[in-house]
């Protein structure tokens, strides 16, 4: 889609103004996707473009597609700048932006360890998922049992069992996203001297509460499939549980606000 096009979408007024920031990207699940801009330009960009090798990362039509997408998104920023006056290859600009960068990696370097915690836990739920197949094997005989000889519900069980692994995959990477952007900003509001940004919502917050809610929907997920695995690996999952507590936990106490923030559409 062309800048001139993404302009037009944009102004349509049905879209609810930063929705997509604090959302967790489940666009199929989203009851307010019509509602999303983000959404829409995806739509667009499908109907813009049917051929399936252009959505095959293997395929060189996706790269080109990709560097389109990118060439029409930086002419709409060069624009708009242009339209505030603003020149963007302003050597002044670069430097005063790259010291800026600098001065954020160092204060965001102290919170840290809350990034690395929830990486952690994206690479312990590999692992786990790694050696449970004997576990799932295992259930999947037991379905299968309850199937010939009609009992129980191995349907219904079968079902959960793919909604709960689907959750839990879902958010394993979203977390880690999620807390590294509201640790970045909560570096650049420290540094902030103008007042007036103040008052409003930060931006941090907001990271940190779809983090917290998706840590939450994760807890959630991990307890009913501990229940539904049994015996075969409960010291496995409880370890993943006692992680994502502590990542719940850092995280409420580094943003202490970030459950009280209002996501546009969601929350108001």
């Amino acid at each position: 889609m062309k800048a001139k096009g993404l302009q037009e979408l944009a102004r349509d007024p049905r879209f609810i103004p930063g929705i997509y920031n604090y959302c967790d990207r489940w666009c199929e699940r989203c009851p307010l996707s019509n509602r999303c801009l983000n959404y829409a330009m995806e739509l667009a960009k499908r109907d813009d473009d049917n051929d399936p090798g252009s959505r095959d990362l293997m395929n060189a039509k996706f790269w080109k597609k990709l560097e389109q997408s990118f060439r029409d998104t930086i002419e709409m920023v060069r624009a708009n700048a242009k339209e505030r006056g603003i020149d963007l290859d302003d050597p002044d600009l670069h430097a005063e932006v790259a010291a800026q960068e600098r001065h954020e990696r160092r204060r965001a370097a102290k919170n840290r360890p809350l990034a690395h915690a929830a990486m952690t836990y994206v690479r312990e739920t590999d692992k786990w998922f790694a050696e449970a197949q004997p576990a799932f094997q295992a259930k999947g005989l037991e379905l299968e049992t309850l199937s010939r000889i009609e009992a129980g519900d191995p349907e219904g069980e079968a079902a959960e069992l793919r909604e709960l692994i689907d959750v839990i995959r879902w958010y394993q990477h979203f977390i880690y996203v999620k807390l590294c952007r509201a640790i970045q900003g909560k570096a650049s509001e420290e540094l902030e001297t103008d007042q007036e940004p103040q008052v409003f919502p930060k931006d941090s917050d907001g990271s940190a509460k779809i983090a917290l809610m998706a840590v939450d929907r994760s807890v959630a997920a991990w307890s009913a499939l501990r229940r539904m695995l049994g015996p075969n690996d409960n010291d496995g999952m409880l370890d993943l549980l006692v992680r994502l507590s502590g990542i719940r936990r850092q995280t409420e106490e580094l943003f202490p606000q970030a459950r009280a923030f209002v996501r546009p559409g969601f929350d108001d």
